[in-house]
């Protein structure tokens, strides 16, 4: 398949499945909403409504542009730059899918031509498979995401069966490293592309409406990289160096760094997991919050429904929960966005003590053992806390 052909196609994927993903988690992007917005920088004024709606109007018409116009990079671009509005407007909108997707979109505005574009987009998912198996390589992994991941099954296979299934979590990782190495070969890439393949029609199995039913946004997500994966690879002639080695500075050396080298600095906590391939890897933080019953009493409806007492009668307010409830999405897991939630949450309390933030640092790899920190509104409220 030439290469404009590939392009025409693998465009047409990228904008359907940002569009899919925008209107499964439309509170995500609007105002109107009671989890709150955590804007990039202090002082950043909020999209209002209706603007909001219309910014979100104007991303899915530029989308169509992109899919459907002989000549996309004009639209490419106008989707990127309001995309990157909704990203400084809120840092919960750093979903993996839409980082993914306006990544691919600023390529296609910056690229100078249909192969730099298709370079940069095979590195994209290249590094999105190296370093999601990366971060899978966890003993958190092991004893809880993969058991729960694989539940539906292991729940109608007996007993011998379940506890092979689970010993096997180690597969998960290791095919996803070796998706990202075979498509750089080209001996291997068409095995790599079916391994890409099967793994996606796997996981929509899993997490699709048949079993979990949960994340529904992440269904298209993962319809479009196993699409991605056959449109721009299948049958691909082209050499590894073509997708390692940048012609020249621009959209495909960009996608490299992004994807495949500053991965590497989450696991010292220097750039973000969500941006890292960590989801569904248990290799993220997670908060909830402990709130007094004067302060569950005044929590909105959409929050208090989260609200469950643990076993020491305290109620606790699951973040993670809440996000999915109300967005649609993962709560995204950074500190910063952790003590912005809380802060919201801190203005219903009469008393510093009667919100607690409690966070969960990422575990160990080995031991699977996290740090707790625990903060008071009066803590929360600190520059720099």
């Amino acid at each position: 398949m030439a290469d404009i052909a590939r392009l025409r196609c693998a465009r047409l994927v990228v904008a359907t499945a940002l569009a899919a993903g925008l209107l499964l988690a439309p509170r995500l992007f609007l105002a109107t909403r009671v989890y709150p917005r955590v804007p990039v920088l202090d002082g950043w004024p909020p999209l209002p409504a209706p603007l909001d709606v219309v910014v979100l109007g104007a991303v899915l018409a530029a989308l169509g542009g992109v899919a459907l116009a002989r000549r996309p990079r004009w639209w490419a671009a106008t989707a990127t730059g309001l995309a990157l509005v909704l990203a400084a407007d809120d840092q919960s909108r750093w979903q993996p899918w839409f980082y993914q997707y306006v990544a691919m979109l600023a390529a296609l505005a910056l690229a100078r031509d249909a192969g730099d574009t298709l370079a940069a987009w095979r590195a994209v998912l290249v590094g999105l498979y190296l370093w999601s198996g990366i971060q899978k390589l966890n003993a958190t992994f092991m004893t809880h995401l993969f058991p729960w991941l694989v539940e539906p099954l292991a729940g109608v296979l007996p007993a011998g069966l379940q506890r092979g299934l689970l010993a096997g979590w180690m597969v998960v990782p290791v095919m996803e490293i070796a998706v990202a190495i075979g498509l750089l070969v080209p001996r291997l890439r068409n095995a790599a592309v079916a391994g890409a393949v099967a793994t996606h029609v796997v996981v929509l199995g899993l997490l699709g409406p048949l079993a979990h039913g949960t994340n529904a946004v992440i269904w298209p997500w993962n319809a479009a990289m196993a699409a991605g994966a056959v449109l721009l690879f299948w049958n691909g002639g082209h050499a590894a160096s073509q997708i390692l080695v940048p012609r020249r500075l621009g959209a495909h050396a960009a996608a490299l760094v992004l994807f495949g080298v500053v991965p590497a600095l989450s696991f010292s906590g220097h750039w973000d997991a969500y941006l890292s391939g960590a989801l569904y890897s248990g290799n993220v933080k997670v908060a909830v919050l402990s709130v007094t019953d004067a302060v569950a009493a005044r929590l909105p409806d959409l929050a208090r429904r989260h609200v469950t007492r643990n076993r020491m009668g305290a109620n606790v307010l699951d973040v993670w929960e809440w996000s999915m409830g109300e967005l649609a999405v993962p709560s995204y897991p950074e500190d910063r966005v952790f003590r912005a939630v809380a802060r919201a949450v801190c203005r219903l309390a009469a008393d510093p003590a009667d919100v607690a933030l409690v966070v969960f640092g990422r575990p160990g790899a080995l031991t699977g053992h996290r740090e707790i920190t625990r903060r008071d509104c009066a803590t929360i409220a600190r520059p720099g806390a």
